[in-house]
Order: structure tokens, then C-alpha cells, then sequence
């Protein structure tokens, strides 16, 4: 008789409150990202600025970050964003910095932040064998400590204003590959911290997500502005131009992407899928 009351109440308790959940309605690309605020770091070549170029394009006010001043400015001319495109220098590696660089990108455009591209990224250099501590800090303190703390850092800003925003990791196709360098190491774990942040955000209204790039032509490959795209072990045939990259990234953070939750979608051009079984 007791579970009976309970599953009577349960049905009552479910018509008296009324949850309304928005519907997403088609809108131009040219306004998908109206009035949103997006921070992008690594935002000052390859793929940061590809994305941060898409999302000026889309209508969102953009900050790109970078540890180089005069690259970041440099960037800024090329993006010609002018008001909606502000530039922040900013070490992802040393957290008193994230957190204080965070607070001070929210003074730009009236104390927003709805949207983070965790795009900063190294690689690493050397053989198993030879890497060397501090080449492993290196990579991990960039790769995997910047993104955690400034997810953190931005997640804080979201959730203060009660913002419906969007956190995604630029990860990469090794994060499904053997880890035997500080470089796949650090996308396995950027791999496992976009889903438990999506887990742990989602509650909030943020939906965080990820992509995971093949190898793109850009200057942490040596490919950036190559006339040739050629890649002969990619079953596609080519390198993946920053460009493509972008496009799914704004879709992903888009009203488009809200129902993609705790998720790494892979642009590869086959690479590390299709080529699994040779």
C-alpha cells in the first residue's frame, strides 16, 4: 500500500510542475553565435584561429589568448574582428595566471563568457626511451593541467551567471591510439576529462564536448600555408585543413550541438578508423 502512495504522489508531483525546456529554431550561420561570447585559447594560428575566425563570422565577440603578445596581434589584424575581437596574453600552464586573465576577459564584453575552445596545444619531441622529465612536464602542464584549469576557471564565470554555455577540448585522433609519448598521454586524459566535466557541467546547462583532429595542416606540423596537402598514409590522401576543424566546432557549440553531450567527434579523414584493421 505504502509503494502505491508513492507512485501516486510521484504522478502528482510530475503535473504540478511544469518544466520548459527552449526549442532550438533554425537560424543563418551568420547568426548562430549572436550575442554569445566565446574565449578561445591557443586562439593565434592553426586551428585557434580558424575557429576563432568561423565564430566572428557567425556573430559571437571572440577573445583569442596566446603566451605571444605580438603573435596574438598580428592574429587580431588578419581576423579584422575589430570591436567583437579582443586579445588576451595568457599562460595556460601557470594556473594564478588562468585565473586571473579569466576574471579579466570577462571585463571585455559585459562580464561574459559563453563559450571555451580549449585549442592550446604542444607536441612533444624524442623517442620513448629518451624523453626527458622535463619535456614530459612540458607538454602535460600545457596539454592537460591548461585545460583542466581553465575549464575550471570559465566554468566558474558560466555557472555565476547563470549561463547555458559551451566548454570544447580540441583533443586529437592519438587519443584513441597506444600512449607512448607525454603528447598521447596528455589527449588520453583530455579524452576522460571531457566526459567527466560534461558529467559534472551538464547539470548547469553546460554542454561540454570534444574534437578529436587528425593530422591538419597547420604549424605544429610544419603543414600551415603548404601548397601540397598530400599525406601518404591518411586514407583520405591529404592532411585536414584548420578550416574543416572549425566548422564542426562551431556546429558543437552552436545551438545545433546542444543535444552532443560528454562526446569526441573525430575528423581524421579516415586515419586511425578505417585504417584500424591493416
Amino acid at each position: 500500500m505504502g509503494k502505491l502512495k508513492n507512485k501516486v504522489k510521484g504522478i502528482i508531483q510530475l503535473f504540478k510542475e511544469e518544466k520548459k525546456v527552449p526549442v532550438m529554431l533554425s537560424v543563418p550561420d551568420s547568426e548562430l553565435l549572436k550575442k554569445k561570447v566565446a574565449l578561445i585559447t591557443g586562439g593565434s594560428g592553426g586551428i585557434g584561429m580558424a575557429i576563432a575566425k568561423q565564430f566572428l563570422d557567425a556573430g559571437a565577440d571572440v577573445i583569442i589568448t596566446g603566451t605571444n603578445t605580438a603573435k596574438l596581434e598580428k592574429c587580431a589584424e588578419k581576423l579584422r574582428g575589430g570591436k567583437h575581437l579582443k586579445v588576451l596574453q595568457m599562460n595556460v600552464a601557470d594556473v594564478e595566471d588562468v585565473r586571473k586573465k579569466v576574471e579579466e576577459a570577462t571585463t571585455f564584453f559585459d562580464g561574459k563568457i559563453d563559450i571555451l575552445v580549449n585549442s592550446a596545444g604542444v607536441i612533444s619531441h624524442g623517442d620513448f626511451l629518451d624523453i626527458t622529465e622535463a619535456e614530459y612536464d612540458r607538454v602535460m602542464n600545457i596539454n592537460t593541467k591548461g585545460t583542466f584549469f581553465v575549464s575550471q576557471a570559465v566554468s566558474k564565470v558560466m555557472i555565476r551567471n547563470k549561463s547555458r554555455g559551451h566548454i570544447l577540448n580540441i583533443t586529437s585522433a592519438s587519443a584513441i591510439r597506444p600512449a607512448v609519448s607525454p603528447y598521447h598521454v596528455s589527449k588520453w586524459a583530455v579524452r576522460g576529462l571531457t566526459v567527466g566535466l560534461a558529467d559534472m557541467l551538464i547539470p548547469y546547462g553546460i554542454v561540454v564536448n570534444a574534437i578529436g583532429p587528425g593530422p591538419t595542416a597547420t604549424a605544429m606540423l610544419s603543414r600551415e600555408n603548404a601548397d601540397n596537402l598530400y599525406h601518404g598514409t591518411n586514407p583520405a590522401g591529404r592532411y585536414i585543413l584548420p578550416e574543416e576543424v572549425a566548422s564542426l566546432a562551431l556546429l558543437m557549440v552552436s545551438g545545433k550541438g546542444d543535444m552532443i553531450v560528454g562526446d569526441t567527434l573525430y575528423i581524421t579523414g579516415g586515419g586511425g578508423i578505417t585504417s584500424l584493421h591493416k
